[in-house]
């Protein structure tokens, strides 16, 4: 079984990281788990719990910082605010309207939507070497382009892990549109999260009941995005997901929250337990 690594190659020294702080903008409180990222180039993070943040920009930048989380507005950040020191930032909650599901009435079916299988022709590695932290790889997502030939109801999700070399793990479902190919507008409006136990390999999984999520009957893409991990050997910190060779550029990968999404010809093993009309 062939490997293909996403581990970091970033240059050893760097300048001195910024850190602050995401905060709600109507409350004061914390953001748990907002993404950090510079538009179209390799640089960014993600939050903690707390929603403080630890950023290496290189020095002299001049660019512009997207802060974004699921439920609020996003926050353009220009490089004259971080030049004059500001590190606390503040997101405003969007106001959701979520319309019902109702699937009473309708034929139904249980059926699958993804990759199921648990071996695949490359284990997709993502992690890093060599450093104690791993923050500024926090925000990497990986995931498939998908084509539910009817409407939909989300059941459960699952992702498979060949190898996990972490404590702990915590990943974030996207769901978007297919726009020119490539993920676009983002289709869900609540947190949906997973978390893995220490070493945990295997297929992880999330009920997806309790948000009423509906799929039409059109191209959709779904990633894992990549939110926090803990180790206590950072010597070797790494984690790894199946994938499967095919003819179609179905996989998507990107950096963090604002990078350039790039498209393989394979599919990662994961999919959608789900109600089918």
């Amino acid at each position: 079984m062939l490997s293909v690594s996403a581990l970091s190659t970033r240059a050893q020294t760097a300048p001195a990281p910024l850190e602050g702080q995401v905060l709600n903008a109507r409350t004061g409180q914390p953001v748990p788990f907002a993404t950090l990222g510079v538009p179209r180039r390799g640089l960014g993070t993600v939050a903690d719990e707390q929603g403080r943040y630890l950023l290496r920009l290189p020095a002299g930048s001049a660019d512009t910082l997207i802060i974004t989380s699921v439920g609020f507005s996003r926050e353009v950040v220009p490089p004259a605010v971080l030049a004059a020191g500001q590190r606390v930032f503040r997101l405003m909650p969007q106001e959701q309207l979520i319309d019902n599901v109702v699937v009473a009435h309708r034929a139904v079916h249980p059926a699958t939507l993804g990759r199921k299988q648990d071996k695949g022709d490359i284990r997709w590695l993502a992690g890093s070497s060599g450093k104690q932290t791993v923050d500024d790889e926090w925000g990497w997502e990986l995931g498939t382009v998908l084509r539910p030939k009817r409407p939909a109801l989300l059941e459960e999700f699952h992702v498979f892990l060949f190898d996990n070399r972490y404590e702990r793990l915590r990943f974030r479902l996207n769901l978007y549109a297919l726009e020119n190919g490539r993920p676009g507008r983002a289709l869900l409006a609540q947190d949906i999260q997973l978390t893995s136990a220490a070493l945990q390999k295997g297929w992880l999984s999330v009920d997806l009941r309790p948000y009423h999520i509906s799929l039409d009957a059109q191209p959709v893409v779904a990633t894992i995005q990549w939110l926090q991990s803990e180790t206590t050997k950072p010597e070797n910190k790494y984690f790894s997901i199946p994938v499967k060779r095919q003819p179609k550029q179905t996989m998507v990968e990107r950096e963090n929250s604002q990078a350039l999404w790039t498209l393989h010809p394979m599919q990662p093993s994961l999919y959608f337990d789900l109600l089918m009309e």
